[in-house]
């Protein structure tokens, strides 16, 4: 229900994404539980080894695109894998690895953002002090002739004054 309701609404796609990324974090966190214990016999059967393969990839690239452990190429080429990968357990993981693959592009894309607003903020604060120290220097050379000026200009009568009185 909670699906249909997200796919309905426009607006919600992000938090479809959100709720497709949670599923995802879930799934590989639930599917890991059982195996804890060790391999025993689950990988004599290839069907479950290539879902623990699958799922297994499917959690190196969350652990790969944690915000504070991020190494997003790496997570993306993972996940990239398991999207070209067509057997049953793969593809039953498809929604999520696009999900996350759709939200590692748009992180390395404002990451991508970030540092070009970053060089234009330093390019900013750099002509920013350049044109303080120029209006420094103006200001000074103001000042300079507006010493000379009175310097050179004879003293002003006392009697135009009282007759503007």
């Amino acid at each position: 229900m909670p699906r249909a309701t997200a796919a309905a609404a426009p607006s919600g796609a992000p938090s479809a994404a959100l709720l497709l990324l949670l599923g995802a974090l879930l799934l590989s966190s639930c599917a890991a539980l059982p195996r804890l214990d060790g391999a025993e016999g689950g990988a004599a059967h290839h069907g479950e080894t290539q879902a623990s393969t699958a799922e297994q990839t499917m959690q190196a690239a969350i652990r790969a695109a944690r915000p504070r452990q991020s190494n997003l190429p790496r997570a993306r080429s993972l996940l990239q894998g398991l999207l070209a990968a067509e057997d049953a357990e793969s593809r039953a993981l498809h929604p999520y690895a696009r999900a996350l693959l759709e939200q590692i592009q748009e992180r390395q894309r404002l990451a991508g953002l970030n540092e070009r607003l970053g060089q234009q903020l330093e390019q900013s604060a750099g002509a920013l002090k350049d044109s303080e120290q120029r209006n420094e220097a103006l200001q000074r050379k103001l000042d300079a002739l507006a010493e000379i000026e009175r310097s050179l200009a004879p003293p002003v009568p006392a009697a135009p004054r009282t007759r503007s009185q």
